[in-house]
Parts: C-alpha cells; sequence; structure tokens
C-alpha cells in the first residue's frame, strides 16, 4: 500500500551487505536521488488505453515527445489491461526509435475504475498513528478493500487557522497498477514515481480556480479545481458504439453540466460561470470536436501556460500529462489562497527501488570512516601501549614519593594548628591595642572621658561621658567614621540628648581566639577593661 510517506518494507538493510556492495549501492541511491539536479533531465510516460505518450525534458525545456497507439482490443473485452510483455516491449522501441533515453521514468495512471474521498481530520478516529487513523476511516466510507485497491492519502492544511485540514484519499485498482508497472519493469525500465492522470493535469494546469476536460479515446476526464485542490475528479469511460463529433461533443457538455451541479450541490460556494475551461487528451487534436465544444460551453476556453520551454509545433494540449508529470517536484507559482499543486506517489511499496534512510547513510559513512582509521589506529594504539607502560612505572615512582610526603604532612599537622593558633592570638592581641587607641585618641581629642572599655572578641562596650551632647555626639561619629568599627555605630539609650551613656562597638579586625580548654576560670572569657 502506498502512503505518502511510505517506507520500503522488506528492504535489504544497508549494514547486512559487504562493505563493496554497500558503497555501490549507496552511490547508485545518491545517483539516483540528486540525478535530475545534476542532469535536469527527466522522462515521462503516459499510458492511457489506447495509446502510450512519452517525453523528454532537459533543464525546463522539452526536447523530444512521441505517441504510440496500443492494439485495439477485442470487442465485448471489458477490462483494457494489455499485455504486459507487450506492452512494455512497444514502449521500448518506441523509446530506441526515438532516442528518448532513460531507465527511470516519471508515469502516470488512468483513473478509471478508481475512487477518492475528502475526510475532514475531525473526524478520524483515534489510533496511535495518522496511517492507522486514515486506513481505519477508509475502510469505513469506501466499500472496496485494500485487495483491490492500492490506498494512497495526503493531508491538505488549511490556508488559515479558520480552514479545517481534510485528507484526501486516493484508491487505484490493482490490476491496472500491476500491469503497467510490469510492462516497464520488464524492459528494465524502474517507476520513480507513479501519479493519477488527474494529480498530474492539476499541476500541468495550476489555476486557483478552473474546470478540466481531458479527452483520450477510451475515456475522458472532469476536473473541478478550487484554490488549487481538485474538489471534482471524475473519470468516465466512453458508451459503446461509434459517435459522431457532434454527439461526442453533446456527450461531453452534458458530464460536464452534471458534474457542475454536483459541484454546486455539495458546496455552499457555487462555481463561478467564469471560470476557464481546459480541454485537454489525445482529442483535443480533434479541431471539429474542440470547436463545437467551444461553441456549447457557458464559459471561456484557455489555453496551456506551463512554466517551461519547448517547441511550438509540440501538440502541448495532447501532452499535458506528461508535462505536468515533469513538473513534479518543482517550485511552481501559485496565488495567495491557492494551495501548491498535490504530491501523491500512488507508486505501491512493493515496487518502489531501496534507497537508504538516513539512519543507514550515517551509519555507512561512520563504517567507512572506521576503514580508513583501523591502520593508522593500530599503529597509535601500539605506541600509546608502550608510552603506557612507561609512563606507569614513572607513576610508580611518584606515587611512592607521594606517600612519604602525606606521612611527613600528617606528622606536622599538631605542630602547624599550635603555631596558627599562636599567631592568632597574636594578631587579637594586636587589634585589642589598636581598637583602644582610636577609642582614647577620639576621646582625648573632644574631650571625652572614657570611663571603660569592655572588648569581648570583636564586641567592645565604652563607657564614655562628655560635657555636652554635642560632644558626645560628635565623638560617636567619630568612630564611626575611624574605619575601624563596623557602621553604623547603635546609638546608646538617650541618643542624640545624653551626655553619657554605653557605646557598642563592633572592630572589623581579627577573631577571638579559640578558647582554651577550662582549666582556669580566668581563662574562659578574655576580657580587658581600662578605667580611667
Amino acid at each position: 500500500m502506498a502512503t505518502k510517506e511510505a517506507e520500503v518494507k522488506g528492504a535489504k538493510g544497508i549494514l547486512a551487505l559487504s562493505i563493496g556492495d554497500a558503497l555501490k549501492l549507496l552511490l547508485k541511491n545518491l545517483v539516483s536521488l540528486f540525478g535530475r539536479g545534476l542532469t535536469g533531465r527527466v522522462v515521462t510516460v503516459d499510458i492511457d488505453n489506447s495509446n502510450v505518450r512519452l517525453m523528454e525534458m532537459r533543464r525546463g525545456e522539452v526536447k523530444k515527445w512521441a505517441s504510440v497507439a496500443l492494439p485495439a482490443r477485442s470487442d465485448g473485452e471489458e477490462e483494457p489491461a494489455p499485455d504486459p510483455k507487450a506492452l512494455g516491449a512497444l514502449i521500448k522501441e518506441t523509446m530506441a526509435s526515438t532516442g528518448i533515453k532513460a531507465s527511470k521514468v516519471f508515469a502516470s495512471v488512468s483513473g478509471l475504475y478508481s475512487v477518492s474521498r475528502f475526510l475532514p481530520v475531525t473526524s478520524l478516529p483515534a489510533r496511535p498513528t495518522m496511517q492507522e487513523s486514515v486506513m481505519m476511516a477508509v475502510k469505513e466510507t469506501v466499500p472496496l478493500t485494500e485487495d483491490r485497491l492500492y490506498f494512497s492519502w495526503h493531508n491538505i492544511v488549511g490556508n488559515n487557522k479558520d480552514e479545517p485540514g481534510r485528507i484526501l484519499v486516493l484508491g487505484v485498482p490493482r490490476s491496472t497498477v500491476d500491469s503497467q508497472l510490469l510492462a516497464l519493469k520488464g524492459v528494465g525500465i524502474d517507476t520513480r514515481t507513479l501519479e493519477l492522470r488527474t494529480m498530474a493535469l492539476v499541476r500541468a494546469v495550476n489555476r486557483d480556480r478552473a474546470v478540466i476536460l481531458n479527452i483520450e479515446p477510451s475515456s475522458f476526464d472532469i476536473i473541478i479545481l478550487v484554490n488549487g485542490v481538485p474538489e471534482v475528479m471524475r473519470t468516465i469511460a466512453w458508451e459503446s458504439g461509434e459517435r459522431s463529433g457532434d454527439e461526442k461533443a453533446e456527450y461531453l457538455l452534458i458530464n460536464l453540466e452534471l458534474t457542475r451541479d454536483f459541484f454546486n450541490f455539495r458546496h455552499p460556494e457555487l462555481l463561478d460561470p467564469n471560470t476557464p475551461l481546459f480541454i485537454t487528451g489525445q482529442l483535443s487534436g480533434d479541431l471539429p470536436l474542440v470547436a463545437k465544444l467551444k461553441d456549447l460551453v457557458n464559459c471561456p476556453v484557455e489555453n496551456l501556460t506551463p512554466p517551461l520551454k519547448y517547441p511550438s509545433h509540440l501538440p502541448l494540449s495532447q501532452y499535458a500529462v506528461n508535462v505536468g508529470l515533469a513538473l513534479k517536484g518543482l517550485p511552481l507559482n501559485v496565488a495567495e489562497d491557492q494551495h501548491a499543486p498535490l504530491d501523491i506517489n500512488i507508486l505501491p511499496d512493493t515496487y518502489r527501488p531501496w534507497r537508504p534512510a538516513a539512519k543507514q547513510v550515517y551509519a555507512t559513512i561512520l563504517i567507512i570512516g572506521a576503514i580508513l582509521l583501523v591502520f593508522p589506529i593500530f599503529q597509535a594504539t601500539t605506541s600509546a601501549m608502550n608510552k603506557t607502560s612507561e609512563l606507569q612505572r614513572k607513576f610508580n615512582v611518584l606515587d611512592s614519593q607521594l606517600q612519604i610526603k602525606k606521612a611527613e604532612i600528617q606528622r606536622r599537622e599538631p605542630l602547624q594548628k599550635a603555631v596558627n593558633e599562636y599567631k592568632m592570638i597574636l594578631d587579637m592581641g594586636g587589634n585589642i591595642m589598636g581598637d583602644l587607641g582610636v577609642i582614647n585618641s577620639e576621646a582625648k581629642s573632644l574631650g571625652v572621658k572614657v570611663v571603660s572599655v569592655t572588648h569581648e572578641g570583636i564586641n567592645i562596650s565604652v563607657d564614655a561621658e562628655a560635657q555636652s551632647y554635642f560632644a558626645f555626639r560628635e565623638y560617636v561619629a567619630a568612630l564611626e567614621k575611624s574605619g575601624r568599627f563596623t557602621s553604623p555605630v547603635p546609638p546608646p539609650e538617650g541618643y542624640p540628648y545624653t551626655t553619657k551613656g554605653t557605646i557598642k562597638l563592633e572592630s572589623k579586625f581579627g577573631k577571638p581566639p579559640p578558647k582554651a580548654e577550662p582549666a582556669k576560670p580566668a581563662a574562659t572569657k578574655p576580657t580587658t577593661t581600662t578605667q580611667k
């Protein structure tokens, strides 16, 4: 079953191949993948029930084209399925006679006996994957099963957030697809992509709104485009019996009107009568038939204007399907509200050539890199092992010396700790004298009397008395400005209109030495008090 993002089932993993085969296969697929970008050559095949049309395009210009009629069907034969071997041989012979060379082609298949459905995304049943949800909805809406049809689908995202998304599901008869692909495969031609003829016509026209009438000897297609989406796709077989040109025109006009009425009935926005009509297909070369249709239809009839170069004598309308196939994958100009032409590859998984997945490409690159590095790495490893052995010997010697140093450091730690404590005590004593010097010098300069000073670690209490609260206030400010103590200094009780009190200071320098074991009561709380 072909899907929008299908992976090849049963493909042989690249890691299971030998290195030489893997490289050849990878190179072959990379050339196949990027061949169009390198050479710009595309060969398209449009197989109808009555004829085959071939076209070769290089770098956006049509170079060669050819058409060959298929053998007429026997009377009473309902299924137009030519023998694959005979069909393949006819195609190969036509290519050889016209100089068209290709091992891979873009092909189309008729929409006869196919089905199409639009499924709102909101109506899909809940399943782990989108693929499972779509196929469950298909089973509920399409009467034919997977053993009769190949199903493909495409998610049409709305142009604005108010437009709900839809899923376009296509079902193509297995017998038609298998017969056509086997015919090409039998003569050594691989099909890169397979597309429904109506979808290729949509790309060839590339209009926001249009009606397409593709007329072939065995059937005709009617397509109605709205915002670039084929809202209606009908493929109708001609009724048996000979018809004159006027009868064919009348019959085509009736089906056009029926299709328009069907669209208007199913859509709230009616089809504009001025929507252009494009007439394509092999019978578009029947000038009397086309002239009769132009007289009967009540809408403008326009010609194809595809974005490619072609000779003036190319019957463009007859090769419209080939043109649409050749434009596949190329950027096209679209209107603001127009969807880009839908890209639905209906090629079944069993016919798709194997191509390496991203993980397989990365794995191959890693393997190739490893092979290229094996010998240098082996040499480097041998040298590294020798150096490692020498470094290990040196490490053992250094480790023994380190252990000796550690033991020596452990023996010296108690002595070092005692020295540090002694230095801390000396530093603390120096800091205390510095604090007292600032307290007494500022008091002397301002005429303040220091009654007592209590120094406990970094906390200092100064009992001072001045002749006026101005002098007391200036003394407190001077202690703050000295930079010796932590600012701001908490004011004593009654400040700023007190003449005496206890000033609490915190020294910025030094910490109290660690408290010694309580051998004597005097040693538990080192306090310094100065009386004046």
